[in-house]
């Protein structure tokens, strides 16, 4: 039967054992290396978008409850509960000036028209937005990320209901902030290549983004994972695709249902791991070629030996004892097999001898 494979010589067995011998242990070291510098990789990125995350999150939540409060502590002021434009207006300055990123403060009769404003326009219906009909209902914040029909630009309008000595709602008091303060940290954001930080409005939209530039209108975010898994943040650092590259993010939720999230591509975060890959890569080829050289270097000085003895074994079937014996001062296994070669062959050619002998006479 024709063997599929040819035996192998000497110098491949050796190197194969040696091969082995050598890639066995980095094949094993290697594993427990990526394992461990895969954890060590992940636990670090989590501990850095958070950090990153709870940093933005504070700085935000600080300032929406500073907006909020502002126009709390005001629509409860004797010239707000007034209604009169001539009381009120120099309030709304006085806000205005204070706050720099707001772009007008304005309060808005209960038919949704303007009353009075921090800045000179016209009366503005408002009757048709989000934040006048929550609060004109009644409820206690009101709050609607649009494109300013002031500013034309994207801004927060927050608005507190204003009410008379019964409780009852006569008017809202409220103003339109300009992104800037939030956006400019979300801008000089640094988290590494890929890090980007993301704040969402609680109706999805981009209040603003690392990298991002934002012109007339607004992005819609409802669909971006990080909105979808708002509700999950106690999992921690979530998984998932974000422009078509695995990404690892943290969550942190902030007051009045905004979001701040901070993500980085999984590929950077697991950059060790990589560099871990191609550290041992270089170490398998040094292992593979140290192999074949000690395999060049020390399998002749075995198969020499081996062949020489193979030869002489040959030359003794053909009745030819006259050799010399290499390798019988040897102290291994080769010197053993010298040494019961040169025994056989005495034996072999004293045999020989008497047969003549016994032939001859």
């Amino acid at each position: 039967m024709r063997r599929l494979i040819p035996p192998l010589t000497l110098f491949w067995r050796f190197f194969i054992g040696l091969l082995i011998a050598a890639l066995l242990p980095l094949m094993v070291t290697w594993y427990i290396a990526r394992v461990v510098t895969g954890e060590n990789a992940q636990q670090l990125a989590e501990a850095r978008l958070r950090y990153e995350a709870g940093q933005m999150a504070s700085r935000a939540d600080g300032w929406l409850q500073l907006n909020f409060e502002t126009l709390a502590e005001h629509a409860d002021t004797i010239a707000m509960r007034s209604m009169l434009v001539e009381l009120q207006r120099p309030v709304l300055i006085a806000i205005a000036n204070h706050q720099q990123w707001t772009q007008v403060a304005f309060t808005v009769g209960l038919d949704g028209l303007s009353l009075s404003r921090s800045d000179s326009l016209a009366p503005i219906n408002y009757s048709d937005r989000i934040y006048f009909k929550t609060t004109a209902a009644g409820q206690p914040l009101g709050q609607q990320m649009l494109i300013s029909r002031t500013t034309n630009r994207p801004s927060w309008v927050v608005a507190v209901p204003i009410k008379d000595e019964l409780g009852k709602v006569v008017g809202v008091l409220a103003k339109t902030n300009g992104l800037n303060e939030l956006t400019d940290q979300l801008a000089n954001a640094k988290i590494g290549d890929s890090g980007r930080a993301i704040l969402i409005a609680p109706d999805g939209k981009l209040a603003g983004m690392t990298g991002a530039v934002f012109d007339k209108e607004l992005r819609d975010f409802s669909k971006h994972p990080a909105f979808l898994n708002r509700e999950n943040v106690r999992a921690g650092a979530l998984h998932y695709v974000d422009d078509g590259r695995p990404t690892i993010a943290v969550l942190a939720p902030i007051r009045f249902g905004w979001l701040v999230a901070v993500q980085m591509d999984e590929a950077e975060a697991l950059r060790p791991v990589a560099e871990t890959d191609r550290t041992m890569l270089i170490l398998l080829m040094v292992a593979v070629l140290l192999a074949a050289a000690f395999a060049a270097i020390f399998a002749p000085g075995l198969s020499r030996p081996l062949v020489r003895l193979t030869t002489i074994a040959e030359e003794m079937s053909r009745g030819h004892y006259d050799h010399e014996i290499p390798g019988t001062e040897r102290r291994d296994e080769i010197g053993a097999l010298s040494r019961a070669i040169e025994r056989m062959t005495r034996s072999l050619r004293l045999a020989m001898e008497r047969l003549t002998k016994n032939g001859g006479g």
